[in-house]
């Protein structure tokens, strides 16, 4: 018997390798950005510039899209421009949609469209006070607009708002500028401040007993300037009177001091009143209907306790000079605690001192 052989037939299979599936990246959104709205202020019927641009990190701008918050949809260009947009404050909306069909986020501007009947601005006032100071002093400018969609003064004080005030402090006779601008047209004003050379004055002066006196509560007039309450807890006001005629109309006043150390304590005003409030006050000649009831805004000055020593106050020598440029031959004043009173069955008041307060003012001519 014969064997039959089979021939052993090895297959090899040689294993190919894959390589691994890759998913398609995502898409990244476009950036939108606006190169240009010009101008920004505008009158109905003038024509405003659009342009913008974006780009896409992985593929290219298909389409774009303004828009505005009063008009709806402006354009589907990347550049265009218009002069039809309505009155009004106008928010501008501009994106990119790329070529998968995504959209930017929107980016904004804002256009003003002035209504025609808008006239120029109006500078309605514009001042340095004081118009003359001395060498190292300072003058406050104020002013006040009106229609002006931006105001600026130069000397490098730049951009401010409509009304307001600031200091200057200038080295030499200098003018201030103020511009306003809108859409109609520009309106200039300025203000002047003079550095006086002249030599300086000082007067020191004490108040004027007959003139001084104090207010109670209840009605009462008596010729003893004291503040605080009595021991029934009637509040007390002080008033202080003193003769300024012979300062100069034209002078200005370069600091002014009023020394209250010579001033009596009873009882313990400070403690149960709180603080003196000083406040400019023309009484000429005192009444019981020149008694305040509360405190007001506007104090000269505010004293948290007992003076020990005199005190400066640009308040004050503003003060002063208001009365000067105004002619008046006194300057007066009136004090009284931030309480009207403290029921302790005692007086507690500050006493000022017929004719014992001092006025230190120091001016030029």
């Amino acid at each position: 018997m014969k064997k039959l052989l089979f021939p052993i037939v090895m297959v090899l299979t040689v294993a190919v390798g894959c390589l691994p599936f890759a998913p398609p990246s995502p898409n990244e959104p476009p950036t939108a950005y606006i190169d240009l709205v010009s101008p920004t202020n505008v009158a109905p019927g003038e024509t405003v510039t659009f342009t913008g641009h974006g780009i896409d990190p992985d593929g290219s701008i298909a389409a774009y899209n303004w828009l505005s918050s009063l008009d709806g949809d402006l354009s589907t260009s990347a550049s265009f421009k218009t002069s039809s947009l309505s009155p009004g404050t106008h928010t501008i909306w501009f994106k990119v949609q790329d070529d998968k069909g995504e959209w930017s986020k929107q980016v904004l501007a804002t256009v003003i469209v002035v209504p025609i009947e808008v006239g120029q601005p109006v500078v309605n006032s514009f001042d340095a006070s004081p118009g003359r100071i001395v060498p190292g002093g300072f003058s406050t400018l104020s002013w006040n607009v009106s229609g002006a969609a931006t105001v600026s003064i130069d000397q490098q004080i730049g951009n401010i708002a409509l009304s307001g005030t600031r200091v200057v402090l200038p080295a030499k006779t200098t003018t201030y500028t103020l511009t306003a601008t809108n859409v109609v047209g520009t309106v200039k004003a300025t203000a002047q401040v003079v550095i006086a050379e002249s030599p300086a004055h000082k007067l020191e002066l004490y108040s004027i007993a007959a003139e001084d006196g104090q207010v109670r509560r209840d009605g009462y007039v008596g010729q003893e300037p004291d503040v605080g309450d009595t021991k029934s807890g009637v509040a007390i006001q002080a008033f202080l009177s003193f003769d300024i005629s012979m300062i100069p109309k034209d002078a200005i006043i370069t600091s002014a001091t009023l020394d209250l150390t010579a001033a009596s304590l009873f009882g313990d005003p400070f403690n149960k009143l709180g603080m003196v409030l000083v406040y400019d006050c023309q009484y000429r000649t005192l009444s019981n209907r020149d008694f305040v009831i509360g405190p007001a805004l506007g104090a000269l000055q505010t004293i948290p306790v007992p003076p020990s020593q005199p005190i400066t106050s640009y308040l004050l020598a503003t003060a002063v000079q208001k009365q000067v440029d105004a002619g008046n031959p006194r300057f007066q004043l009136r004090f009284q605690f931030e309480k009207p009173q403290f029921y302790n069955n005692q007086a507690d008041y500050m006493a000022l001192g017929e004719g014992r307060t001092r006025l230190i003012i120091e001016y030029q001519d």
